[in-house]
């Protein structure tokens, strides 16, 4: 299957987890990915295990999410080296735990800024670039079950993906006249290296898996299939909506507060 062929796709935060899966999905059905990530030894590893397997073509970039001259640079150098940009995948975030009456200034505004500026940032430079070319694109934006479930010490967290759903709805809104797909998802408990300290702790994940109802944790792959979904000519009717990947969890939390994420 070849759903991509002939596009670009520009993958945040696509050096490791589940921006890797996303890259690594998109590319295998005939996608030109640009890896975007701050650890450019990463990106570059991801970009050549890409074209080893699946021969494509892929650019690792070095990019700074929150930085405006970084996203800017980031969107010309995929214009010189592909020509165009078709897909935008907002991916890039951090997670940290903080008790709410304990957490910083600095706490708060690196979590929002990271999950939430990015979304906004990247998504107006690429969108811009859309509107001047009068082209057309999808986006697809990470959201999380924290903007839904209400979990302990990350309201930081919450929020800000709180923030990606709402602004993915109205982008929707905003830019459907002009052939632009806003769309996000919504992963629950993944498998990934920033997961897994605490899907190792039995005095969490336990917690966490009797609220499942797939007893158990889901994987990149997992998400990257419905991002690619989304992000294809087979959801060109879906504009603004949010899919939960939770193997139904999200409303079977019935104790929330005795898990994180």
């Amino acid at each position: 299957m070849a759903r991509f062929l002939d596009q670009v796709a520009i993958v945040t935060g696509a050096a490791q987890g589940i921006g890797r899966a996303i890259a690594t999905r998109l590319a295998s059905e005939g996608c030109s990915v640009v890896i975007a990530d701050l650890n450019l030894a990463a990106a570059d590893a991801t970009a050549t295990e890409i074209r080893a397997a699946y021969g494509g073509r892929t650019l690792a970039l070095p990019v700074d999410v929150i930085d405006r001259a970084a996203v800017e640079a980031m969107v010309a150098a995929t214009l010189a080296q592909f020509g165009r940009i078709d897909i935008l995948i907002n991916n890039a975030g951090i997670f940290g735990n903080a008790r709410f009456e304990e957490m910083t200034d600095e706490q708060w505004r690196r979590m929002v800024d990271v999950n939430l500026y990015s979304v906004f940032l990247v998504s107006q430079v690429v969108i811009r670039h859309w509107l001047g070319q009068q082209a057309a694109g999808a986006i697809v934006n990470l959201a999380s079950i924290s903007g839904i479930v209400a979990f302990t010490d990350s309201s930081h967290y919450a929020a800000a993906k709180t923030g990606v759903t709402g602004l993915t709805r109205s982008l929707a809104m905003e830019m459907g006249t002009h052939g632009i797909r806003v769309n996000a998802v919504a992963p629950g408990i993944i498998a990934t290296e920033m997961t897994r300290r605490s899907l190792e702790a039995p005095e969490l994940s336990g917690g966490w898996l009797r609220r499942i109802p797939q007893h158990r944790y889901g994987t990149p792959e997992e998400v990257a299939g419905v991002v690619a979904f989304l992000a294809s000519n087979d959801a060109s009717y879906v504009n603004g909506e949010l899919i939960f990947i939770d193997g139904g969890g999200t409303f079977a939390w019935d104790k929330p507060s005795d898990a994180q994420r």
